[in-house]
């Protein structure tokens, strides 16, 4: 069900683009090509839930240990090329795509909130550094679809989708368990599951042409699909966790 409906938002929005194509070959504005570059925030989380909600606690014979997990925002950084135009001669609505190499991410922290006696072996293995900052990092080509709207000279505003293909490598495989991410968080009480490569979001912002050229944008963005999903050894609440952040983008356009 999970892959008909990824299935379904990729047609989606592969078609708007495709649209979005055939209707230059009738256009009468051209299009206005670009180049842009960026940097903001962005984190993980649920929509009503972090990883601080997520409570680690053993016990054995006399001794016990409590901790939890601490998300710290990871910065973006972005680049690339696009295209842009107006579906009508005034300009107020306009159309966008772009195709980006961006890279963003989190970082993740265990913190000890009590300790008592000394567990075993067992469960020493599988405690995380606590104290130790992991940062989880991807890389992906980015396309943006937008729609945009400028009814004043100087300030205009878009919304549209996003779509992203990771080439970086999956942080819930290829280590035990569950990868660079199961590692960190240790113990085994939650399961979690990374989505990769393809990933589908939204965005909303402003944006502000400051010349013919030059015009910057503020986005506000987040994961219409999970990223990633935690699910507890007694099902009670499955986390559905999704990246969300802001980025400013500068835009150059071309001859």
């Amino acid at each position: 069900m999970k892959n008909l409906g990824n299935s379904i938002l990729l047609t989606l929005l592969l078609s708007a683009i495709g649209l979005l194509f055939c209707s230059l070959v009738s256009a009468q504005n051209k299009p206005k090509w670009y180049v842009t570059a960026g940097a903001g925030a962005t984190t993980v989380r649920d929509f009503n839930a972090t990883f601080s909600d997520l409570q680690y606690s053993v016990q054995e014979a006399d001794a016990s240990i409590d901790y939890q997990l601490k998300s710290k925002p990871g910065f973006l950084i972005n680049g690339g090329a696009g295209f842009s135009g107006t579906f009508q001669q005034d300009g107020l609505l306009g159309w966008d795509v772009g195709l980006n190499v961006r890279s963003a991410g989190f970082g993740l922290t265990p913190e000890l909130l009590d300790r008592k006696g000394e567990l075993s072996d067992f469960y020493q293995d599988m405690l995380p550094e606590f104290g130790k900052t992991t940062n989880f990092r991807y890389w992906a080509l980015h396309i943006p679809v937008s729609i945009t709207y400028l009814p004043f000279e100087y300030i205009g505003f878009k919304f549209g989708a996003d779509l992203y293909y990771q080439f970086s490598s999956n942080i819930t495989d290829s280590e035990f368990p569950y990868g660079r991410l199961g590692k960190a968080m240790g113990l085994s009480y939650y399961t979690p599951k990374y989505e990769h490569p393809f990933q589908i979001g939204a965005h909303i912002g402003v944006f502000a042409p400051i010349n013919e050229r030059l015009r910057m944008d503020l986005d506000f963005f987040t994961d219409v699909t999970p990223r990633l999903k935690i699910n507890p050894v007694t099902p009670t609440y499955d986390y559905e966790f999704r990246e969300m952040g802001v980025r400013l983008n500068t835009r150059y356009y071309l001859k």
